[in-house]
């Protein structure tokens, strides 16, 4: 049987058990999903990261067997490895493992970047290994919250077609939502992740500045913007986009849209043209919904593209 063939049945009886895991970086990451899978029934042979402090706190939350600062001392012998270092030290790292023999043939190797795609492993072919990624599309603000919120939230994966089955089977351990997509399509996929989760918190900020140049104290605006904010994600989920926009824009309030522009560019104008950015797509947004006439539409543009904002006449 040709080398690809044994591979890929080695791998597929792997996905139909248990796989050993080694964690290779120990951030919040690498320490959350070792403990995700050990209570899912894994067993964590060993763990690594630079520091032999970090690693073994790691390894004591974990509860993997062993710890290191040399990398492929804990990678040798385990049926996969996830390398869960910053993603501009992955490429290196995974190359140095495979400089020492690190990978078991027939291992699978692993990150978890959201940005980058499995091609950065592929040093560890050299060993026979197979690659992927596999990337929680969750916010990570600590490991007790990432235990908590990746079971029900999204998994993307890809990566050689002989790891998948294994991927696949570590999502569901997980109590991930798979979805599967291409290497091409990781930077894209990414940079949606990071418009509805860091741009909304950018989004936030914008408004509590808006709000406090109004006089009102940020921790009374917060707690005043935090209910609107969770009945729009209420309506998306509800209807869907562009059904979901209202406001202003959506109504064709061309005086109302004026007036902020006047307000911002007066007490605030180092957010108007952000907020003129997203004037402008949700125009767009509010035609597509239909609620928008043609002529009231070009008025709005015209508005978010002026240099000086004045009221509409």
């Amino acid at each position: 049987m040709p080398i690809a063939g044994r591979l890929a049945n080695v791998l597929f009886l792997v996905a139909k058990m248990k796989p050993t895991i080694a964690i290779i970086g120990c951030g919040t990451v690498g320490t959350a999903m070792g403990k995700l899978l050990a209570r899912a029934g894994h067993r964590v042979t060993g763990v690594a990261t630079k520091s032999l402090n970090t690693a073994g706190r790691a390894a004591k939350i974990i509860g993997a067997e062993q710890f290191s600062d040399r990398p492929w001392e804990m990678s040798q012998g385990a049926q996969v490895v996830f390398v869960t270092t910053p993603d501009d030290v992955i490429e290196s790292t995974c190359e140095a493992i495979v400089k020492h023999r690190g990978f078991d043939k027939n291992a699978v190797v692993i990150h978890c970047s959201g940005a980058l795609s499995s091609a950065i492993l592929s040093s560890a072919r050299r060993c026979e290994a197979a690659v992927a990624t596999l990337h929680p599309l969750q916010s990570f603000a600590s490991v007790d919250e990432a235990e908590k919120l990746v079971p029900g939230s999204f998994c993307a994966i890809e990566g050689d077609k002989t790891a998948l089955p294994v991927v696949r089977r570590l999502v569901r351990d997980v109590g991930g939502i798979l979805m599967e997509i291409t290497p091409e399509g990781k930077t894209l996929y990414h940079a949606a992740a990071v418009v509805a989760s860091n741009y909304l918190v950018t989004l936030m900020h914008l408004a509590l500045a808006l709000n406090r140049a109004a006089g009102i104290s940020p921790d009374v605006s917060c707690r005043a913007l935090l209910p609107l904010i969770k009945g729009t994600l209420s309506n998306i989920d509800a209807k869907g986009i562009p059904a979901a926009l209202t406001g202003p824009i959506a109504r064709g309030d061309v005086d109302t849209v004026a007036a902020h522009l006047k307000a911002i560019a007066e007490r605030v104008p180092e957010f108007l043209m952000i907020y003129k950015a997203l004037g402008l797509h949700t125009v767009h947004l509010a035609r597509e919904k239909g609620t928008l006439k043609s002529d009231t539409a070009e008025k709005l543009v015209t508005l978010f593209q002026r240099q000086k904002p004045g009221r509409h006449v």
